[in-house]
């Protein structure tokens, strides 16, 4: 008998795969990525632990890394990215220890491509008209919950060929609330994230290696090198394992890992957390409690 540890890993995996399958089709469906959805993308990747490890998905964030190494997206990298997805997107399609043509495997395909739709929080005309194409052209999922429920939603939003920004708020909340997407609250698969941050009883400046990350509360970025500096302090631009501290500005919310400034967290993390690295990341607020 199947080991039910076992089971559910491979039913999840499984899971997760088709989702990704879908959440690829829901960030291109309109022939463009934006900068929210690429790190939206890298984001899920990240806390979708069970598949770290795939091939694809070791893949796209590998793209990803590459993009936000120097911190600056760019439009051509976008759609370069795009067009990678998409290729990825249809060598996925042969996976061979998946199945995408069950009830369930619908449900899922459904709700990755509604996590790819709400990714950059807003909803274009092309992927409200993709979203219809796609449940008219899936009996089971349109006889079926809840894609019979979106079914008549989105028919409903079309039928006079009008779309309010009521109605594309209505469909917003609906598919953000199937896909257990609350982008506001850094939900973006069921899973909240909140900053890293941590206690420390003193902070000596002088002499330290300190990174800003996020946006400040005090000021701008210049003005922050400058109360370091005057602290005694060494600024650098980047996250590394030699590192003393890593500030985040205060401006900086829960959502931090689907933004361009989150990979400077989720590296300091990993050399603080897996690397034995001293680094400490603090928020502005810890820094201005000492410094003020």
């Amino acid at each position: 008998m199947e080991n039910s540890n076992s089971y559910n890993y491979s039913r999840n995996r499984e899971k997760l795969l088709i989702n990704l399958i879908k959440i690829i089709e829901g960030l291109t469906c309109d022939s463009k990525i934006d900068e929210q959805e690429l790190l939206y993308l890298d984001t899920w990747l990240l806390e979708s632990e069970i598949i770290k490890d795939n091939y694809f998905s070791k893949l796209i964030r590998e793209k990803i890394a590459r993009i936000l190494d120097d911190g600056i997206i760019e439009k051509s990298e976008l759609d370069k990215f795009k067009s990678d997805l998409i290729e990825i997107q249809t060598k996925m399609l042969d996976i061979p220890d998946i199945d995408l043509y069950s009830i369930e495997s619908d449900k899922h395909l459904l709700e990755g491509l509604c996590k790819g739709v709400v990714a950059n929080q807003s909803l274009n005309d092309a992927e409200i008209g993709y979203l219809n194409w796609f449940l008219t052209s899936n009996g089971a999922l349109k006889s079926n919950y809840p894609g019979k429920y979106l079914y008549k939603l989105v028919k409903d939003i079309l039928d006079d060929g009008v779309i309010t920004e009521e109605e594309r708020l209505q469909l917003m909340q609906a598919l953000s609330s199937f896909a257990g997407v609350e982008m506001s609250s850094g939900i973006v698969d069921g899973n909240a994230t909140r900053l890293p941050v941590q206690h420390i009883d003193s902070l000596e400046l002088k002499g330290a290696t300190i990174c800003f990350t996020g946006r400040f509360l005090c000021g701008s970025r210049d003005e922050c090198k400058s109360a370091i500096e005057s602290a005694g302090g060494i600024v650098v631009e980047r996250v590394t394992q030699n590192l003393d501290y890593l500030i985040i500005g205060a401006l900086s919310s829960k959502d931090w890992r689907y933004k361009s400034y989150g990979r400077k967290i989720e590296l300091a993390v990993d050399y603080r957390d897996n690397r034995n690295s001293p680094i400490k990341i603090i928020s502005e607020e810890v820094w201005k409690y000492f410094y003020m």
